[in-house]
């Protein structure tokens, strides 16, 4: 049996605050208790949808290891990615800790089982949600003659592949490393059903 390992990470972008930098938030881990070569960190300018750190701690963490944070949005960029995010990590039984918040879902209190639950339910309505929102954008683009949105990274056929992987073994890590490519690439091709249907076609 493996023992559980305490990850860190940390994240800034040109959007923070200045008390929000890298450095503040590194301390703060290790203030924690999470020891250095154990944390992941990146800087993230802009829109830029690679986050190095961050797919090097997806490829590491396991079931019953922690992830700590100092604030519950250095998860993700926006809200829709930090709910699908958290959601795929409390489904994968890795512990989410935010250090400023005071939320530590590896505590049996009834404050963290609630928010388990709320994450595993926030992250099924954010991927009906986006869902949605992605069919109303491709029928406004079929209706106005244009290609809906961006070239697909994944071939219809793929995508199946990637929600066949994940019925099998929920990480969508783990299907990111086979398929050989990101985690978002590979979060958005399982949770997007509209991917799904677009291949059974």
């Amino acid at each position: 049996m493996m023992i559980p390992v305490t990850y860190g990470y940390a994240r800034v972008s040109k959007s923070d605050r200045d008390d929000r930098n890298l450095e503040t938030q590194l301390r703060e881990l290790r203030n924690h208790g999470v020891r250095g070569e154990l944390i992941f960190s990146d800087v993230v300018t802009g829109r830029l949808m690679s986050r190095p750190g961050w797919d090097g701690l997806m490829a590491r963490v396991q079931p019953n290891d922690t992830i700590v944070v100092v604030w519950l949005d250095r998860f993700s960029r926006n809200f829709d990615e930090g709910v699908r995010i958290q959601a795929d990590l409390t489904n994968r039984n890795i512990g989410i800790v935010a250090i400023k918040e005071g939320i530590d879902t590896t505590d049996n209190g009834a404050a963290a089982k609630y928010f388990r639950r709320m994450m595993l339910t926030n992250g099924a309505y954010q991927a009906d949600s986006t869902s949605e929102r992605i069919k109303v954008g491709q029928e406004r683009a079929k209706a106005e003659g244009r290609p809906p949105g961006r070239p697909p990274a994944l071939s219809p056929d793929l995508v199946n592949e990637c929600k066949r992987m994940f019925a099998e073994n929920p990480s969508v890590s783990r299907v990111a490393r086979i398929m050989k490519v990101s985690w978002s690439t590979a979060n958005k091709a399982i949770f997007d059903e509209s991917s799904a249907q677009v291949g059974m076609q």
